[in-house]
């Protein structure tokens, strides 16, 4: 398998950014649904912690993609209406824009309490913030507005490719895995 996208699929780096940063996301959405109900204290402040570090790899991560992604022309585009075409366009950069817009929300949620950014325990992004409880409201807002727009750029994106698989039958799932 090669390391760079070809006219036919795409490279082994593109693929492992793709499925590693979906696993991620699903786990985040899942810790981040857990927590959601959790009453205040130290285990829920250890998962907050252990969220917005991985929020902050995933943002990590997005940046080596997109980097990648500009560096790397992908597979030929999918024979389709140029609508169809524009609209997977709009859909793959809108998932990128809403999961950095995801990571930067839920960090301001934390930085307007006046909780430091951490990472994994090894060094912290201290906060420029005092503690605001009516701006922290509208970052969670934001976060969890985003989340929603996030579940349906990914369930469009999701039914663009089971439709290109099964009906269209072109075979598409194989360029990504």
């Amino acid at each position: 398998m090669a390391l760079k996208n070809t006219a036919d699929s795409y490279g082994w780096l593109a693929k492992v950014l793709h499925w590693g940063m979906a696993v991620m996301l699903v786990s985040l959405v899942a810790v981040g649904l857990y927590m959601s109900d959790m009453p205040r204290g130290d285990e829920k402040s250890a998962i907050i912690r252990l969220h917005a570090s991985s929020g902050l790899l995933v943002i990590m991560l997005l940046a080596v993609r997109l980097v990648w992604k500009l560096m790397n022309n992908g597979p030929e585009p999918m024979e389709s209406p140029p609508v169809q075409q524009w609209i997977a366009r709009l859909t793959h950069w809108g998932l990128y824009a809403v999961i950095a817009f995801q990571v930067v929300s839920g960090s301001m949620s934390l930085m307007t309490v006046g909780w430091d950014l951490p990472f994994f325990g090894m060094f912290s992004i201290p906060t420029l913030y005092e503690r605001d409880m009516d701006l922290h409201h509208l970052w969670e807002d934001l976060h969890v507005i985003s989340w929603y727009t996030l579940a349906g750029l990914t369930l469009l994106h999701l039914c663009g490719a089971l439709y290109h698989q099964f009906i269209k039958k072109t075979g598409i799932i194989a360029r990504m895995t």
